[in-house]
């Protein structure tokens, strides 16, 4: 039986999807990062995005929120097709799925609480906050969100004094002043050692569960997606060759995903 056929679900047991992607392709000159990916997720999951490096995760992410473009197919949010928004409306839309990135995307210099903020540029009155005004309510989100992340205490720290496990939580928190409703995590933990990959994790999973965000996040790591993901989603070639529970993750399925031995063993 092949990876693709053990287990394919549309989305959450009993759920209607709030994000579906219609044959996402994604072409870069002759050669097919993501090959005409169609699969459905509900509102609340937390899906692991799996599979080798050039499997086509990073891709699959950055055309959700829209940074690349697709060469074909449907992005679907609520119905919406969020492929054809321009101006506003694609600012809005990136408002409401926060991307998470391997290497933070902090600005060094500024402090922790400032980088915070700046998650907040899209939301109105949009002029004073390009020079760095934002509202005392502003402020008080943000502080809300550090501390939600044991963060606060760092507010006034600039960003390049802290861990790498530390910046990432601040880029969570970066990531939840949006008040998004779907968080894309781009390989968030590849940066960490075990224990700030765990921390990272539990903070994603604790905002999934008490938020109901909806949470995509690749990993390299299978162990982590056991760990904390309900479901997996896993890429080859740009192809979906798997979609369903983490608990169905066999070394049987994991070798056809990861197309060797070698390659499964660094996976975990």
């Amino acid at each position: 039986m092949s990876p693709s056929s053990r287990c394919v679900r549309p989305s959450a047991a009993g759920a209607d999807p709030v994000l579906e992607l219609r044959g996402l392709t994604r072409r870069f000159g002759e050669a097919t990062a993501v090959d005409r990916v169609s699969v459905a997720v509900a509102d609340g999951e937390m899906v692991a995005v799996l599979g080798r490096s050039g499997a086509g995760k990073s891709t699959l992410l950055n055309m959700i929120n829209r940074l690349i473009d697709p060469s074909e197919g449907e992005i679907l949010y609520h119905g919406r097709d969020i492929a054809r928004l321009r101006g506003a409306e694609l600012l809005a839309w990136r408002r409401q799925s926060a991307m998470i990135f391997q290497r933070f995307n902090l600005v060094g210099r500024l402090s922790v609480l400032t980088n915070v903020l700046t998650g907040r540029l899209n939301h109105a009155p949009r002029l004073p906050k390009l020079f760095g005004v934002f509202s005392d309510h502003e402020r008080d989100i943000a502080i809300d969100a550090l501390a939600g992340l044991d963060m606060d205490g760092h507010a006034l720290k600039r960003a390049d004094q802290l861990s790498g496990g530390q910046q990432q939580r601040v880029a969570i928190a970066r990531a939840l002043v949006q008040e998004p409703r779907l968080i894309l995590a781009d390989e968030p933990v590849a940066s960490l050692d075990p224990v700030n990959s765990q921390a990272v994790m539990e903070a994603l999973r604790r905002i999934n569960r008490e938020r109901g965000i909806t949470v995509l996040c690749n990993l390299h790591s299978v162990p982590l997606a056991r760990s904390w993901c309900d479901r997996a989603i896993a890429l080859s070639a740009g192809r979906v060759v798997y979609d369903g529970p983490v608990d169905g993750l066999d070394e049987a399925t994991l070798l056809g995903i990861y197309g060797s031995a070698a390659a499964l063993t660094e996976a975990h």
